[in-house]
Parts: C-alpha cells; structure tokens; sequence
C-alpha cells in the first residue's frame, strides 16, 4: 500500500471505531510500533511497551471488561460534555464490538500511573501513542486513542500479565476501516483563533 506525506497523515487522520474483519500483516504492525518508539521522552527513558494481542479469546475477556467500562460510564445515555451524537454512536458501536477489532495495541508505561493527575505524567507516553496513531493513518490502518479500559486495569493487567509497576496508558484498536468509515479532516479551531503572540490575547503578528 502507498504510503502517505507526513503532513496529509497529520491533516487526515481521525478515530476509526468501525472496521473490517481483514487480517493486519504483522509487518504493517511492527513499522507502526518502530515509528511509536522514535517519540521523545524525558532524558531519553523510553519507559514505552506495546503488547499486540490477536488472540480470539484475550481479546473477547478484554472486550468484556471495556463494555463494562463503558456501561459504568455512559450506561447507554448522551454524555453532558457535548459530544456529537454521531460520535457517541460510533464509540457505542466500537463498545460493543471491541471482541472482533482484527488487533488490540495495549500502550504500556512504566513506573506510575499516566492517568489522571499531574499535567505532565503523560509526556513520556502519549507523543509515543501519537507516533503510533500517525503511523497507521499513513500505512492506511485505522485507529482510536480509548483509555476508558483503565476502569478494569487491574483485571486486564492480570488477564495479560502486566506487571504490578507496569500502567495500562491507552487501548488502541487496530484495523482496516470499514464501509463507510473514511479518513479526513476532523473539526477543529483553526490554529488562528489558539494563537497568541508575545502576549496572552494578542493575536496580531505585527
């Protein structure tokens, strides 16, 4: 498949929660996880690891407690914080059908937890996931950063064998998108109206 620029990667990628049931070769896997470990961390640490799961079963377990997860959460109700419907209805779908998703990429990090807290915990993990997402979009596999299995982490920690001082940072599905489900441009602020110059508010370059 023809790889994509890094700024139409960047420009194009969105969540995928849909896809299809074809097999992702482990070549395409192993590219994304080398471009997830070119991702800075503080004095180089690389506290990252990436455990690939296809199997059938650890799958549905991981399925299981991610549907529970996500019951507990929104328990088939419209969140308050202005989440578009559609894609409401899209996380539901991929809640309940996280089992058949062709791979699952647990995003792991060493020593503490990158959960909530102290706004810097995840600036060793996330530009790694961030690498991971950019690489996929670019080889044409669809993505979606969820971290709401962490409500389950101690089980699925168990379930896979995650050791105790190892955290769970992001479940990553992975696959090829399904009909219907595209790449493009997601909505956002243009950069113009996040951007200050010299002072807070001043938007004037001059």
């Amino acid at each position: 498949m023809e790889e994509i620029a890094l700024f139409e990667a960047i420009h194009t990628q969105r969540a995928i929660r849909r896809f299809t049931q074809d097999p992702v070769p482990d070549d395409m896997v192993t590219r994304i996880i080398e471009a997830a470990v070119r991702a800075p961390s503080g004095v180089n640490s690389q506290p990252w690891s990436f455990l690939v799961i296809k199997d059938t079963e650890t799958k549905g377990r991981i399925a299981e407690y991610y549907l529970e997860a996500w019951d507990s959460a929104y328990g088939g109700r419209m969140p308050r914080s202005g989440i578009s419907p559609s894609i409401y209805r899209s996380a539901d779908h991929l809640a309940h059908h996280m089992a058949e998703v062709p791979v699952l990429i647990v995003v792991c990090m060493e020593g503490g937890r990158p959960g909530p807290g102290h706004l810097t915990r995840g600036a060793n993990i996330y530009p790694a996931v961030q690498n991971l997402l950019l690489a996929a979009r670019a080889l044409g596999l669809g993505t979606a950063l969820t971290t709401i299995h962490t409500r389950h982490e101690e089980e699925i920690k168990a379930l896979v064998g995650i050791p105790e001082n190892v955290a769970t940072a992001a479940l990553i599905p992975l696959g090829f998108p399904a009909e219907g489900d595209h790449f493009g441009g997601s909505r956002r602020r243009p950069a113009s109206e996040v951007t200050f110059h010299e002072k807070w508010g001043n938007r004037d370059t001059t």
